[in-house]
């Protein structure tokens, strides 16, 4: 039986299709793939971005500095789905040339039970915490939604802008577009985080691989058969360096956009909290607390597996060296010595380091001021 290397991303590609994310359609000659860009316009049009352009209007329209912050923990964060959804349909078939690769390489393809198995495992784990983020995240909307049902007004949990007298004649008209928008921009807003944690940790786990087969050189066989294994693992590191800074151009401008707002979004959240006391709508402070807790998560979880094919690419020069080099003919160990000199500088997400040098800079300038 064939191990598939790519199954969590058989899931996250169909969620994405559904959700009008995903234009690269696998099924040709069917309705859907005749009629997709229909269908992703409809359903991003009539939810995301209407929904998006109405808060910005309360914003602009508001006129208490509290209710315009309290739009804007929510704006911010439908402001940089917008900008994910244009860069994911702007990406999608590089993404997806990526996956048919992984999926069809000979180079990627998993020789050994030891790769098989830590494969499973890094995969079975990934799940776990995509969808515990996916729970965490949905429910905070639920709770959300089921807040304003506690209290007294005809507020919306998620305020938008009504012409005038409409959300006193036709509020459940209203809330129900809610019920429908929130979900949906939420259920967006998480595949395209998750997918975009995936493809680094696709890349994270193919580094892995690469160390484990230096590891096992001595194990191929005379010093012929070393030498071309040896070259087919500098060949594997390589491709998996030029997708990781392809890779980069698709993920590193979303996740810094995102980071940004993040941590904005989570101080207007914190600041609302300090006025709201548990007692008065348990359900609101919940739902807040989710929600801190999954703008959290969203900053956490691309720079956790971004660090991760950091610290694997690292240790490549250590699996190098683990090598039973010592009995191996003097080509096989110069080849060691110069792809050695290669490992010294590991692979990194530049965009995240240079906007972590740039604040670092930015506070060292404040401190000498």
């Amino acid at each position: 039986m064939t191990f598939d290397n790519i199954a969590n991303s058989r899931f996250l590609t169909r969620a994405l299709v559904l959700l009008g994310l995903w234009p690269v359609i696998t099924v040709h000659g069917s309705w859907l793939q005749r009629n997709y860009r229909f269908y992703q316009l409809f359903l991003q049009i009539t939810f995301t971005f209407s929904f998006t352009f109405l808060m910005l209007l309360e914003v602009i329209c508001s006129e208490s500095l509290d209710h315009a912050t309290e739009v804007l923990k929510f704006l911010l964060t439908e402001m940089a789905l917008v900008f994910k959804i244009l860069n994911t349909w702007y990406y999608a078939r590089k993404a997806a040339a990526f996956l048919h690769e992984w999926e069809t390489g000979e180079m990627f393809v998993l020789r050994s039970n030891a790769e098989k198995n830590m494969w499973a495992k890094k995969q079975s784990t990934f799940r776990k915490i995509m969808l515990g983020y996916i729970y965490w995240s949905i429910s905070s909307a639920v709770c959300a939604l089921l807040s304003c049902l506690f209290i007294n007004d005809q507020a919306l949990p998620f305020p938008y802008w009504t012409p005038n007298h409409w959300l006193e004649d036709y509020y459940w008209l209203m809330y129900f577009y809610e019920l429908l928008t929130m979900p949906f921009t939420c259920l967006c807003n998480i595949e395209i985080d998750v997918f975009q944690c995936y493809l680094l940790l696709h890349l994270a786990l193919c580094l892995r691989v690469v160390g484990m087969r230096l590891e096992r050189l001595a194990n191929a066989g005379d010093e012929n058969a070393i030498t071309r294994e040896f070259l087919k693992t500098i060949k594997m590191h390589r491709r998996i360096n030029d997708m990781a800074r392809n890779c980069e151009q698709i993920i590193s401008l979303p996740v810094t956009i995102q980071i940004m707002l993040s941590a904005l979004i989570i101080c207007f959240i914190i600041y609302r909290m300090q006025s709201v006391h548990f007692s008065d709508n348990p359900t609101e402070y919940l739902a807040m607390f989710q929600y801190v807790v999954a703008m959290s998560m969203q900053i956490f979880l691309p720079c956790y597996y971004a660090n991760e094919l950091t610290v694997q690419s690292q240790n490549l020069s250590k699996s190098l060296y683990n090598a039973d080099w010592t009995g191996m003919s003097a080509y096989n160990r110069r080849l060691m010595l110069l792809y050695m000199q290669y490992l010294k500088l590991p692979l990194t997400m530049n965009n995240a380091y240079s906007l972590l040098a740039l604040l670092l800079n930015v506070s060292d300038d404040k401190d000498k001021k």
